[in-house]
């Protein structure tokens, strides 16, 4: 037979665990900053010669990630051990009212200029305090990244780190694009006109086969159009690379949808050629930021 006391305490578990999973859901202050975070250049006064970047505000598709659901349950999980163990050890107990709809949200604002590009990031993130309340937390960083390195940019302690120069790395080299599928088509024709290439290219044709498929299936997207592109360790996603330019540093072209594993974002805004203040490279040179330099 159970003792009292454990029956108790198994009661009080049991009703600690229905009232989490039937606490309300919303859209909370923290999550609403996150969603409806506006784009970084808008903040810009245009004070210097404008530049020319490509422009994409991914928004998060996580609502159906099985990580990011699975994490939200355990967090209530958490909250209901909480709240039926913090009164048996003399420990304050703040219930949460509600519970955010989603657990992790994140934007990306991308700029891309041909030599360097610049991910801000504005994150919400949500964990269990020893009193059972909630902490939501607003992150906001920014990575600068060229042949020259990465730059990491915490937006809210203030600090830089890395390959954070004055020039905000201006001075890059720009890497030129991987050749099309029309170039190297033109390409291979051409030597497989050259008679003393044409033994070895045909060999090599009948290696690896036909001419390869132009390249994945198209979508349109934020109002432009992309590829749907494979990547490493199971990354997809779908990329534009029109414009005045193709942006080579980190992906050759404009991300407007990236999928790893089971969590995807998906541009919710985009725009080609668009002019901005150069500032908007260096968020770490407006003054109060602690810079440190990488190590070599």
């Amino acid at each position: 037979m159970t003792p009292p006391h454990l029956f108790r305490h198994a009661l009080s578990l049991v009703l600690c665990l229905s009232l989490a999973s039937t606490a309300a859901h919303a859209v909370t202050a923290a999550e609403r900053r996150v969603d409806t975070a506006t784009a970084p250049h808008l903040a810009l006064a245009q004070g210097g010669k404008p530049v020319t970047v490509h422009y994409a505000h991914l928004k998060d598709d996580y609502r159906a990630s099985p990580g990011v659901k699975g994490h939200l349950d355990d967090l209530k999980q958490k909250v209901a051990f909480c709240i039926a163990a913090n009164p048996r050890l003399g420990l304050p107990v703040r219930a949460p009212s509600e519970f955010p709809e989603q657990a992790l949200r994140v934007h990306e604002f991308e700029y891309s200029a041909p030599n360097r590009r610049i991910v801000y990031a504005v994150v919400y993130k949500v964990r269990m305090a020893d009193d059972c309340s909630l902490v939501e937390a607003e992150e906001r960083n920014a990575v600068l990244s060229s042949a020259k390195g990465e730059c990491t940019i915490d937006l809210v302690r203030k600090t830089a780190h890395g390959v954070c120069d004055a020039r905000a790395h201006a001075d890059a080299v720009a890497h030129p694009p991987a050749p099309g599928r029309e170039q190297m088509e033109k390409t291979r024709a051409a030597l497989e006109a050259d008679p003393r290439l044409a033994e070895r290219m045909a060999a090599l044709r009948r290696v690896m086969g036909g001419p390869a498929p132009a390249g994945g299936p198209k979508r349109n997207i934020a109002g432009l159009a992309c590829e749907m592109v494979q990547g490493a360790g199971g990354i997809h996603g779908c990329v534009s690379k029109a414009g005045s330019f193709i942006p080579t540093v980190g992906v050759e072209g404009v991300t407007l949808q990236r999928t790893v594993g089971k969590e995807s974002s998906t541009a919710v805004e985009a725009r080609l050629d668009m002019k901005t203040d150069p500032a908007i490279f260096a968020p770490y040179l407006k003054g109060g930021f602690t810079i440190t330099a990488e190590q070599t």
